[in-house]
C-alpha cells in the first residue's frame, strides 16, 4: 500500500534526474562547442587586426599624402558605427561588461536589461569597428575587444539556449567568456583563471563558484587547442630579473604609474564629454582626430601608432635599439585621439607598447643593466592601472613572452606598487577637484 503511493514520487525522481542528466549533458557539449566557435572567431579577428594594422603603416610609408583623407574618413565611420547602434559603447567594451554586471545585481538573469551593454548585436560592432579603425591607422588594441566579442557570444548564446542548459545564471557565463577572451587573446591559460578570480572578488560576485569552475573547464579546453600557438611578445635570452636593482625598477614603475594615470583619465574624462555631443557638430570630431593621427603617424613615424605589439616586439627583439621620446609622445597622444573618438578598441596593447617604450628609454641610462629588463618591467607597470588587475598584470606578461616564472616575485611587485598609487592618485586628484569646483552659495 505505501509502495504503490509512493510509486509516483519516485518516477518524479527518477524522471527529474534524467531530465538533469541530459541538460548536464547537453551543458558540457554547449560549453566545447562554444570555446571552439568564439576561439575561432577570437583567433580570426586577431589576424586580421594585425594584418590591417601592418597596412595601414605600409601605407603611411609608401603613400603618406592618402593617410590624410583615408584616416579621418575611416576614423569617423569606426566612431560612427559604435554611437549609432550601441548604446553605450565605452570603445574598448570592457567598462560596458562592468556596468551590465551591475546591472544584473538589480535585475538579476534579466537578459533585455543589459543588451545595451552587451551581446550579440555588440559583438558584432565592436568587431567591425575595430577593424576599420586599426586599417585607418587607430592606436587601439585588441585584446579588449576579444574579451568583449567572447563575453557577449558565449553570453547571448547560453541565454538563448538556457532551456536546454543546467541553470547557470548570466552573470556566471559573462566570467567564462572573460575568461576564454583573456586566454585567446594572450595565450595565457594562467592569466585567464586570475582574471576571473580578480573580477570576481572586485565584482563581489554571488554566483563565484559556478563561474569559477566552468572559467577552469573552459581554459583546460584552450590549453589544448591553442598549444602550439606561438607567444604574442616572444622574448630571447631574458636573465632572471635581479633583486637588486629593485631601486630602479619601483622608480621605473612609479613613472609607468603616473603615465598610465593620466593616459586612462585623459581618454575617459573627454571620451564621456564627446559621447554626450549630439548634434552635427560631432560628425567633426573623429574626422579631426583622425587628421591629428595621420599628422602623427607621418611625421613621429609609424612606430608611434596601431595598436602596439609590432612596437612591442621590435623592442624585445633588439633592445639596444632605442626607441626615443618622439615615439613614446607620438603612440601617447595617438592613442588619446583615439581612444576619445568612441572607436571600438582597447588600451591595453598600446599601454604594454608605451610601457616597453618607457622601459627602453629608461634603460638607455644605464649601462651595465640588460636594457631588456626595464622594457619588461615597463610593460607590466604600465599594464597593471590600465588592466586594474595586479596579479593579473604581471602572469599576462610572464605568459605572453614566456619568460621565467622565477621573475613573477618581483614583477608582481612592480605591478601592485603601479596599482596602488594610481589608486593614491585617483583618491588625490578626486579631492583636489572637490576643492577646485566646490558650490558656493549666494
Amino acid at each position: 500500500m505505501n509502495i504503490a503511493k509512493n510509486k509516483p514520487e519516485i518516477q518524479n525522481i527518477f524522471s527529474l534526474l534524467q531530465k538533469n542528466y541530459l541538460k548536464l549533458i547537453f551543458t558540457a557539449f554547449f560549453l566545447v562547442l562554444i570555446i571552439f566557435t568564439i576561439a575561432f572567431v577570437v583567433i580570426f579577428y586577431c589576424d586580421i587586426f594585425y594584418k590591417f594594422s601592418d597596412l595601414a603603416k605600409d601605407r603611411i610609408v609608401k603613400n603618406p599624402q592618402s593617410t590624410f583623407i583615408i584616416t579621418p574618413l575611416l576614423f569617423w565611420l569606426s566612431a560612427f558605427l559604435c554611437k549609432k547602434f550601441a548604446y553605450n559603447p565605452f570603445g574598448s567594451g570592457l567598462d560596458n561588461i562592468t556596468l551590465a554586471l551591475k546591472k544584473l545585481e538589480k535585475y538579476p538573469n534579466k537578459y533585455k536589461k543589459i543588451t545595451n551593454f552587451i551581446g550579440f548585436k555588440i559583438a558584432i560592432i565592436t568587431f567591425f569597428s575595430s577593424l576599420i579603425s586599426t586599417y585607418s591607422g587607430g592606436s587601439l588594441g585588441r585584446e579588449a575587444p576579444s574579451i568583449m566579442i567572447a563575453v557577449s557570444l558565449v553570453m547571448g548564446s547560453a541565454y538563448y539556449l538556457r532551456k536546454f542548459l543546467l541553470k547557470i545564471t548570466i552573470e556566471s557565463w559573462i566570467y567564462v567568456g572573460y575568461a576564454i577572451g583573456l586566454v585567446v587573446a594572450f595565450n595565457a591559460p594562467i592569466a585567464g583563471i586570475i582574471y576571473v578570480i580578480e573580477k570576481i572578488i572586485k565584482n563581489k560576485a554571488k554566483n563565484y563558484f559556478k563561474a569559477l569552475f566552468l572559467s577552469a573547464v573552459a581554459i583546460i579546453i584552450l590549453i589544448f587547442l591553442l598549444n602550439n600557438h606561438l607567444p604574442i611578445y616572444p622574448v630571447q635570452n631574458i636573465k632572471i630579473i635581479s633583486f637588486k636593482y629593485l631601486h630602479y625598477v619601483i622608480f621605473l614603475a612609479i613613472i609607468c604609474s603616473v603615465l598610465a594615470f593620466l593616459l586612462l583619465n585623459i581618454c575617459r574624462y573627454y571620451y564621456q564629454k564627446i559621447i554626450l555631443i549630439k548634434n552635427y557638430k560631432w560628425h567633426f570630431i573623429p574626422i579631426i582626430f583622425g587628421l591629428f593621427v595621420a599628422i602623427i603617424g607621418v611625421y613621429f613615424g609609424i612606430y608611434s601608432i596601431g595598436g602596439g605589439i609590432r612596437t612591442t616586439n621590435q623592442i624585445l627583439s633588439n633592445p639596444q635599439e632605442m626607441f626615443g621620446y618622439k615615439e613614446f609622445f607620438g603612440r601617447y597622444f595617438s592613442t588619446i585621439f583615439t581612444h576619445i573618438t568612441a572607436s571600438a578598441g582597447g588600451l591595453v596593447a598600446p599601454s604594454i607598447a608605451l610601457g616597453a617604450v618607457t622601459g627602453s628609454i629608461f634603460g638607455s641610462f644605464f649601462e651595465n643593466v640588460s636594457p631588456l629588463i626595464f622594457v619588461i618591467v615597463g610593460m607590466v607597470a604600465f599594464l597593471s592601472p590600465i588592466l586594474n588587475v595586479p596579479i593579473t598584470s604581471a602572469i599576462v606578461i610572464i605568459e605572453s613572452t614566456k619568460i621565467d616564472y622565477s621573475n613573477f616575485m618581483i614583477l608582481l611587485i612592480v605591478s601592485l606598487i603601479s596599482f596602488f598609487l594610481s589608486i593614491i592618485l585617483k583618491k588625490t586628484y578626486s579631492k583636489i577637484r572637490v576643492k577646485l569646483f566646490k558650490p558656493t552659495t549666494n
